[in-house]
């Protein structure tokens, strides 16, 4: 049996999108794969405000690997990088991989970037109504796939204080194996961000061209996919 994988979900998502493609790739390949859901994420669609903190998400994650039997290899997307990065600076993995992550200095630059591209999403971030914002700039995620008219109404409400604990730095490093997965078309995230996060932890990058927010639900998905297994089976 190889090695156990858990997939840690981004803002507004759920393990959902690591159902999608990814999950049936990697198991096809041999490998076990536990997709979390977040507090307060595990219904789709669901617009019910949650107030969790970053810290609560880093603990359920804490809680699920406790429980393992050995260190997994993490893979976390967005938000879900991020909880990776302040996790690991006790916790246990094998390896970990940065899939279009938050970089550690934090979102404060890819926030205001956002914003001066779409100020119409100013109200919506001052009334802390992420969800109505992600769903009327989608692009922000899913860039011009076809799908995204699909997985939109799965996006599901996000804490605004899980959100602000976002814009804290972090400065400790990971002992484990880190690999940096960015796509060059990321409407979040920059490809300059990608590379501070891999100078950071001294980690090899992938740039996936014209790869979007959301790499696991792209249509050349099987790509970044068929990168991190190369990886991890290195």
């Amino acid at each position: 049996m190889k090695e156990t994988l858990v997939f840690v979900h981004g803002m507004s998502h759920g393990a959902w999108c690591w159902e999608e493609q990814f999950i049936p790739y990697f198991e096809a390949k041999g490998y076990t794969c536990l997709a979390i859901n977040l507090p307060g994420h595990a219904q789709e669609g669901s617009s019910k405000a949650i107030r969790y903190s970053l810290a609560d998400y880093v603990q359920a994650l804490k809680k699920l690997v406790d429980d393992l039997p050995e260190a997994p290899i993490l893979i976390g997307h967005s938000m879900g990088g991020m909880i990776v990065q302040r996790y690991l600076k006790m916790g246990k993995a094998k390896k970990a991989i940065l899939l279009a992550s938050v970089p550690p200095s934090g979102v404060l630059r890819p926030s205001l970037r956002t914003l001066f591209r779409f100020p119409g999403a100013i109200p919506y971030l001052l009334q802390g109504n992420l969800l109505k914002a992600f769903k009327k700039y989608s692009q922000l995620f899913f860039n011009e796939n076809p799908l995204a008219e699909v997985y939109k109404p799965k996006l599901c409400a996000e804490s605004f204080r899980a959100y602000l604990g976002l814009f804290i730095p972090v400065t400790h490093r990971i002992n484990c194996p880190v690999l940096v997965i960015g796509g060059s078309a990321d409407g979040l995230i920059s490809v300059d961000e990608f590379q501070q996060t891999a100078k950071h932890y001294q980690a090899p990058i992938e740039i996936m061209e014209g790869g979007s927010h959301d790499l696991m639900l792209d249509e050349g998905c099987e790509k970044t996919a068929a990168v991190m297994e190369g990886w991890i089976a290195s």
